[in-house]
């Protein structure tokens, strides 16, 4: 009995070695309200959240085999670091193949600049609305509520979902989807292997692209602005108001145009559809191509 036992046994003893191996994190630190903020968590996960007052306060627990949480800086740049075991690099890459998951909950000023670096770890931000946002992830769900002025986000693996007010946004994944709400200003989506589907406010230049994936777009663009979208192999679905100036131009290889603003003409041979017609009297410019998928272009309903 004893010898049949024991295997049994360690399985738990093993989950009760790795709970009590999680350090729990409780620390704060004075900031000034629109301080400079640099996160990094190798895996697990980050959540920040703005609120009204002039500190950081970080709590979670730190995984099995981190070295530590490195925090350093001052009032003004503030550096927040989970430590991967004999790492010296700030990204610590393949750390996370050695160690547990690292939760980091932080608090910050609303007004705070910040910087997310993850390998394989989560985001889930909100109410953050300071000048800038920067996020650079290697594998893991971002998911960004937040006003900054300006927005930057690299993703390798993992969806990406914004809802935000930035003026100038910039949004590139290599295998993931790409979902936006509310943004405007200049606006520059791009994504290997993923849909883009982004219903932006008023902007002045977009841009899309995508080599594997549908793309849906819709918005109030400006009276001159600038639409470039394209897909190698994917549908590209543009929703645009009826009274838009613009010059149009939309082309498709291997595929079909459907518009509310005028008919495509067909080639006598061959596949593929175009489209150019001048809309309203206004100098913006409209450009859409897809290599294989077909192209829609819709009035935007009221």
């Amino acid at each position: 009995m004893k010898a049949i036992a024991f295997p049994l046994i360690l399985p738990f003893l093993f989950v009760a070695g790795l709970a009590s191996a999680q350090t729990q994190i409780n620390q704060t630190r004075p900031v000034n309200s629109d301080a400079r903020i640099d996160v990094s968590n190798i895996k697990g996960s980050i959540s920040v959240h703005g609120w009204d007052k002039d500190e950081v306060a970080i709590s979670g627990t730190l995984g099995a085999r981190a070295k530590g949480l490195s925090i350093e800086g001052d009032a003004a740049h503030l550096q927040i670091k989970v430590e991967a075991p004999g790492s010296t690099s700030w990204f610590s890459w393949g750390a996370d193949t050695a160690m547990g998951d690292t939760t980091l909950e932080l608090k910050v000023p609303r007004n705070a600049q910040l910087k997310l670096e993850t390998v394989s770890a989560n985001v889930d931000l909100s109410e953050v609305n300071g000048r800038s946002l920067s996020v650079n992830s290697v594998s893991g769900k971002l998911r960004l509520d937040s006003g900054a002025g300006e927005l930057e986000v690299d993703s390798i693996s993992g969806s990406v979902e914004i809802n935000g007010k930035a003026s100038k946004t910039h949004v590139e994944t290599v295998s993931g989807s790409i979902l936006s709400r509310g943004l405007g200003g200049e606006i520059h989506f791009e994504t290997v292997s993923g849909d883009i589907d982004a219903d932006n406010g008023g902007y002045q230049r977009l841009s899309a692209d995508s080599v594997s994936g549908d793309i849906k777009l819709r918005g109030v663009p400006a009276s001159n602005a600038e639409i470039d979208v394209e897909s190698m192999s994917g549908d590209i679905n543009l929703r645009l108001p009826e009274g838009v100036s613009a010059k149009l131009d939309a082309s498709t290889f291997s595929g079909d145009i459907r518009s509310d603003f005028g008919a495509a003409s067909k080639p006598d041979h061959g596949p593929g559809s175009h489209l150019e017609l001048q809309l309203g009297s206004a100098g913006g410019e409209i450009k859409i191509e897809t290599f294989s998928g077909d192209i829609e272009i819709r009035k935007a309903e009221r």
